[in-house]
């Protein structure tokens, strides 16, 4: 099989350039995966320092600290205008409250507002002016009702914090796994790895005289035509195997025991048969590195940007949208969305599963019919 050997070799000497975009990938996967874990993060309560000068020292104003206190670092200070200063420049300290005296007639039965000071351009003093306001808002509620100051300070006391539950959608919890985000970034690397190896490929055979010698020679054209092909394959092939490995030794157990690994597998597999027909069509069409170099870039950033890739389908406009459903790409992230929605693949959710990855089947039979066409034009 000497045509599938040279394929082979011309293959072999790019694997440098397949590992560098392999740790492009791997890298983009657990930088958006992370950075997505940090945005979760933030949702949940933080702590700011906040410093407190106690003018009053009654019963009021200690449920009030015991309130700021319950998710802040409170720090009590003294009245003192320069070591004020330097704690909020040095940071020590990101909000400063002033409680006076007669706190409970003047605030909370009167309309006296507190004096605060904080760190400006930061979120932490809206954080806090807002747990104050809820405070004082309860407390003034309690005064009108005519509790008294002690009466107060005890219904504050037994005020619990609201508890959050995730309810589960369609059976997952409302919550990216993290294999998905693994999945959802593969049509780069497909793209970009595929379109590189197929396009040096094509050009390799083509280069100086060796168009000529294959015809002289004595393996017939069909052969020759079908060696090419097995090669392509089994270069794809390789690479599909590589990125299954991967996630199985990242996400073993959580992507084995979902349920879901085969679905994840056929899509991949046909978004893999697109990409390598999308490639070939590239490789037919390039004559030199650096318009495959443009073609590539352009071609792979563009999906992967406007078919739900590197931005969310739902941050996309809904015409932008429409215009991605003329590109495999889009379908491919439909089914990956499916398969990350529910957690059950059965009825109408089958039937939508299985179109999205029909379609991609659909491209990569039309990627074959345009590059048959355009080799019988020339």
């Amino acid at each position: 099989m000497p045509v599938f050997k040279a394929y082979m070799k011309i293959a072999k000497k790019n694997v440098w350039m397949i590992l560098m975009y392999l740790g492009i990938f791997i890298a983009i996967t657990v930088m958006f995966q992370t950075f997505t874990e940090e945005q979760e993060a933030d949702y949940a309560a933080q702590s700011v320092s906040v410093g407190v000068i106690d003018e009053d020292g009654q019963e009021a104003a200690k449920s009030l600290i015991s309130y700021i206190e319950r998710t802040n670092e409170v720090h009590l200070l003294e009245d003192n205008m320069e070591a004020l200063q330097e704690d909020l420049f040095y940071r020590n300290v990101e909000y400063i409250v002033r409680i006076p005296q007669n706190f409970m007639d003047r605030c909370i039965l009167g309309d006296e507002k507190l004096k605060v000071t904080t760190v400006p351009g930061t979120y932490s003093g809206s954080y806090v002016e807002q747990q104050i306001s809820n405070f004082m808002n309860s407390a003034r509620s309690y005064g009108a009702a005519g509790f008294t100051e002690r009466e107060i300070s005890s219904a504050m006391e037994r005020r619990t914090a609201p508890e959050v539950n995730l309810t589960e959608v369609n059976g997952n919890a409302v919550r990216d796994l993290s294999y998905t985000f693994y999945y959802r970034y593969l049509p780069y690397l497909f793209l970009c790895v595929l379109c590189y190896v197929m396009g040096y490929l094509l050009m390799g055979s083509s280069r100086g005289s060796l168009p000529d010698r294959m015809k002289a020679s004595a393996v017939p054209a069909r052969r020759q035509s079908a060696e090419g092909l097995l090669a392509s394959c089994v270069i794809a092939f390789l690479l599909w195997a590589v990125c299954i490995l991967i996630s199985l030794i990242f996400y073993s157990r959580d992507f084995l025991e979902s349920g879901k690994a085969a679905w994840y597998l056929l899509n991949t597999f046909v978004l893999l048969m697109s990409s390598l027909a999308l490639a070939y069509l590239v490789g037919s069409l390039v004559k030199s590195s650096d318009a495959l170099s443009g073609i590539v870039n352009t071609l792979s950033l563009v999906m992967c940007f406007t078919c739900g890739v590197f931005v969310d389908m739902d941050l996309l406009s809904s015409t932008l949208r429409k215009a991605a459903q003329f590109l495999p790409v889009y379908w491919y992230e439909t089914a990956n969305e499916i398969l990350s929605d529910y957690a059950v693949i059965a009825g109408s959710v089958r039937s939508q599963l299985l179109g999205a990855i029909g379609i991609q089947m659909v491209f990569a039979a039309a990627f074959v019919c345009i590059t048959f066409a355009v080799a019988k034009k020339r």
